[in-house]
This record gives C-alpha cells, structure tokens and sequence, in this order.
C-alpha cells in the first residue's frame, strides 16, 4: 500500500497487492478481495486511484453517502483519501480483530477530521448533489454534474464531465441509469454510481490499470463538500475456489465497517 507521511495507511493513490503476510511475516496468501473506504473532495479534480487492477476484476460500490455542492461556493483545497480497510487472503482475513483494525481506524479518522476541517462552514445549498447525482430537496438527477463517477482502467484516465459525458434522456427523472449513458462512457467502460433500478454500482476490468473515482464535473474551484465510499474489490483470480458470495460474506465481517 502507498504510504503518507500524515497518516500512514490512508492516501490519495492505493496499489493494490497480490499477495500478502501477517503481522508476523508469515505469508497468508494472495488477496482475493478487498474492502475500501474513500472520501472523495468534490473539489478535488485528481480523487482516488486504485492501481494494480486486473482483467476481469469487479469493483463494487456497496456504500456511499455525503453532500455536495457544485455552484457559487468554495472550500479548502483538499485530496481525497483511500485506504485498505481489510482483505481477504487465500489462507486468512486481514485486520479480523478490534486490535489489528485500530491502526486503520486511526488513519481513517484523520484524513475524514482532514476533509471535515476544509469543508467547514462551506455553504453547501447551491446545485446540491448526493454521490448518485440526486438533489435531495428537489429529488431531481443531474446529467451534466455532481455525484461520482467511476473511470475503469480502459479509459486510461480521470474523466470529466465535458459534453461527451453528459448522461442522456430522462436522467432528471428517472436517474442515473445504464441506458442513459452516453457512447464515450459506454466505450470507456465508464460507470456513474446510482442505486435506482438500471442504475449500475459495479463494473468489471477489461484490461490491467488504475482506476480513477472522482466527482464528476469539469470546473472544481466552486465545488464544496465531500463523499464518503465504501468499495468491495474482487479479484477474477481466486485460488481458495471461494464464491463471490462467500467473499463478500467474510470481508464484510471484520470490525472495519461502513
């Protein structure tokens, strides 16, 4: 895992590994799948990246929540964060006791206080969006800004949201779903996170890469607020024979939890 020097197991850019040991040195395995918290700054252009992604690997969005505001605002600049909040290995679960998940709470806590701290007082009441894209007071879905978007390693890069990735039809009304959206995104392997019926909240590798979760838009400076996610990582390659199911069963049983 990247390291920062501010807390330790929490940073912008997350590589994940293949195989891992234990406390003790003792090797467990390799990394079947992995649970992740993120808290992605809506005004940070960059977000997370998730690098060592494989063909044929899932990422699951299984959590997210937060506010944020992308008109006639500012905030402090501030870098999203993610982290390894546990994994599972072929031969163990990583992090399976309160003790062994201290170290990671710790540093989950501060970079959240980080981005809390930059936030502020920021008035976030102008072009409101949730990390699906919804206005909680108006329960409209935007096409063309706010909530997340998910750039899979085939785009190659963080996307924003020129007119090439704006959704289509009736995205207003009936949100973010799969047959509103647009060829490039469709192309690029590119999904918007949405929990309506056709919305998407997963997506599939095509090719090895990174992975890049930001919010979406194409103007940063007067965006305040911030998500916070959780993601369920899945490697294609998993020697313990273990179901999709079953691993996400175990990686939702550790003590780190969102």
């Amino acid at each position: 895992m990247s390291t920062d020097q501010s807390t330790g197991l929490i940073t912008p850019t997350l590589t994940l590994p293949l195989s891992v040991n234990n406390s003790e040195g003792v090797h467990i395995g390799q990394v079947e799948v992995f649970k992740l918290f993120a808290s992605i700054a809506a005004n940070d252009d960059k977000g997370i990246i998730i690098d060592n992604v494989l063909p044929g690997d899932e990422i699951i969005i299984y959590d997210a929540s937060g506010i944020a505001s992308f008109r006639m605002t500012s905030m402090k600049a501030v870098k999203a964060a993610v982290g390894i909040a546990n994994a599972v290995a072929t031969k163990a679960l990583l992090y399976a006791t309160d003790g062994a998940a201290l170290p990671f709470t710790k540093a989950w806590n501060s970079a959240l206080d980080k981005i809390g701290d930059a936030v502020g007082d920021s008035k976030i009441k102008h072009s409101r969006r949730d990390p699906y894209g919804l206005d909680p007071g108006t329960d409209d879905y935007a096409k063309h800004e706010g909530g997340l978007i998910v750039c899979m390693p085939k785009a190659r890069k963080a996307i924003y949201a020129s007119d090439s990735y704006h959704l289509t039809g009736d995205t207003k009304n009936k949100g973010r779903k799969e047959k509103y959206y647009p060829k490039k995104a469709i192309e690029n392997n590119v999904f918007y996170p949405c929990n309506v019926d056709g919305g998407r909240m997963s997506g599939v590798a095509q090719e090895a890469g990174a992975i890049h979760i930001l919010a979406f838009d194409d103007k940063f400076s007067d965006n305040a607020g911030s998500y916070t996610v959780g993601m369920i990582v899945l490697r294609k390659d998993r020697p313990s024979g273990k179901s999709k199911d079953e691993l996400i069963r175990e990686i939702h049983s550790s003590p780190c939890s969102l």
